[in-house]
């Protein structure tokens, strides 16, 4: 027509991007109603706190008598209007914990996990299939009450992690092998299928996808809680405010008291954080279940592991009794803030941690593997394979300068270490550390020492070798140097697939 641009195509579409809508194939889901009431039980132990945080205070000041006198004052009616202002603020923080829960929401889709949230500020999050890390269920203590849980999701670099939950335990292992068989499959190619997680599960504890390979006996835990440093400073801080309360004043006795009531604590803390540890081989990796009030599972993906510890506190060596844990990619924020999340065995006997080592590397990098690890957990001074701290460093380190040594193999860099309270072997694998590192303060400088550090984006197994020869640290650090580069071209990376093959999960 006249006066109209002519065209001899019609112009190509633009691809348009899945928009985050509640489309069709998005089922969306909500939790469960109990989710509300953790914004009043927060509310009513934050008071909790802070009441035991001043009553504390006045015992340390001697201000106990102050404290009583001023409650007696305020009189009973001003303390009945006290706690009704506080049962006023209960109400209305699940009022709103109520109103939050009716805009939280989050679904399965071909795409990956939707989830949104938000009154006023509306926030709609889409973590992809291949940006999960890890996927685990936790329970804290309410929710095991409730027969509950929540399924957390870890994404790569940790910035859009979601946490699902409330819902039954059923629910959320069903949610969590949901996710874990999508996310195989987006990640080999196939189509999404999204299977219907509602539904009850038989064998929430042990599905028949998880072979149990370790279990923490009560007996064991008991023992080994029994002769910890905790309960000897908790015996002596006993002892000496009973001696304080006969012959001196009581007044005297209460920080030795609090003294007690913190090693108390902590050994309840480490007691129920660490009863019932339970490990199984399943699909996607290592699957540890503990906790006595509130279980926590995680899962540890044997390809993501960077080092590995086994090490030995000294009261255990009667009992042959060993510790693992290991340095995961997905779990960078707990190693910053020391976490003990890492740790896989806390209680195991030699031939336990050493298959769980097994379990985590498949090749040392060494000819006889058994004559290695032998030498690596009692050996001493250096040898054939391992370069020893020399005589000097003895005035640095007087318990454990003969067992200091490291070793390089085809495959990893192993430390072994020594000292009063414990000593362990370290295995890091060249092809995970980021730097590395030689140093020395002036002391080692003076005495022709130096420390070997293989840098890793962050860590909870120490990766630092101590008080070498500077001589030695010299020529290691360049062998480390070119076996590692070495290493990182050949890439062997041992699929899920084979691991699964190695281990028989």
């Amino acid at each position: 027509m006249e006066g109209q641009p002519m065209a001899s195509a019609a112009a190509p579409e633009l691809p348009i991007a899945p928009a985050l809508t509640e489309g069709e194939d998005a089922q969306w889901h909500r939790f469960a109603k109990a989710t509300m009431l953790g914004a009043a039980l927060r509310l009513w132990a934050f008071v909790v706190v802070i009441a035991v945080a001043i009553g504390q205070q006045s015992l340390s000041d001697g201000d106990f008598d102050d404290l009583r006198d001023f409650l007696v004052q305020l009189g009973i009616a001003w303390l009945w209007r006290i706690l009704g202002i506080l049962a006023g603020l209960g109400i209305l923080a699940t009022i709103g914990a109520a109103i939050s829960w009716r805009f939280k929401k989050f679904a399965i889709t071909q795409e990956g996990i939707q989830f949104k949230s938000g009154v006023f500020v509306k926030k709609h999050l889409h973590l992809r299939w291949d940006r999960i890390q890890s996927v685990d269920v936790t329970q804290q203590f309410l929710a095991r009450l409730l027969k509950m849980g929540t399924v957390k999701v870890e994404s790569a670099g940790g910035g859009d992690s979601l946490e699902l939950g409330l819902l039954t335990r059923d629910q959320c292992e069903g949610l969590r092998q949901a996710i874990l068989t999508a996310e195989n499959q987006a990640r080999s190619g196939e189509p999404v299928r999204i299977s219907n997680w509602e539904t009850p599960l038989e064998g929430v504890l042990a599905p028949a996808s998880e072979q149990p390979i370790y279990r923490l006996t009560p007996k064991r835990l008991l023992v080994s809680m029994f002769i910890s440093p905790s309960l000897l400073s908790g015996i002596v801080s006993l002892a000496g405010a009973i001696a304080l309360v006969v012959f001196e004043s009581g007044a005297a006795a209460i920080p030795l008291i609090l003294v007690l009531l913190g090693s108390i604590w902590s050994i309840i803390k480490a007691f129920a954080n660490k009863w019932d540890t339970s490990v199984f081989l399943a699909s996607n990796g290592v699957r540890v279940r503990a906790g006595l009030f509130s279980t926590t599972a995680t899962t540890t993906p044997p390809g993501r592991v960077h080092a590995v510890e086994i090490y030995q506190p000294a009261w255990w060596r009667r009992f042959d009794w060993w510790v693992l844990q290991v340095t995961v990619a997905s779990s960078a924020t707990e190693a910053e803030e020391g976490s003990e999340s890492s740790t896989i065995l806390p209680v195991a006997t030699r031939e336990e941690a050493l298959r769980m080592l097994w379990v985590f590397i498949p090749d040392l990098g060494v000819e006889d593997p058994d004559q290695f690890l032998e030498e690596s957990l009692e050996g001493s001074g250096a040898s054939a394979r391992f370069v020893a701290a020399p005589r000097e460093s003895r005035f640095l380190d007087p318990f454990g300068h003969k067992r200091n040594a490291m070793a390089i193999t085809r495959t990893a860099a192993v430390m072994r270490w020594g000292g009063l309270w414990r000593r362990s072997m370290r295995v890091v694998l060249h092809d995970h550390y980021q730097s590395l590192e030689l140093n020395a303060g002036p002391i080692e400088r003076h005495l022709g020492l130096a420390n070997l550090s293989l840098r890793m984006v962050a860590t909870s197994v120490d990766t630092e070798q101590t008080h070498l020869r500077l001589a030695d640290a010299r020529a290691l650090l360049w062998e480390e140097s070119r076996v590692g580069a070495e290493r990182r071209k050949v890439a062997e990376k041992e699929s899920i697939e084979s691991w699964h093959a190695r281990v028989g999960a």
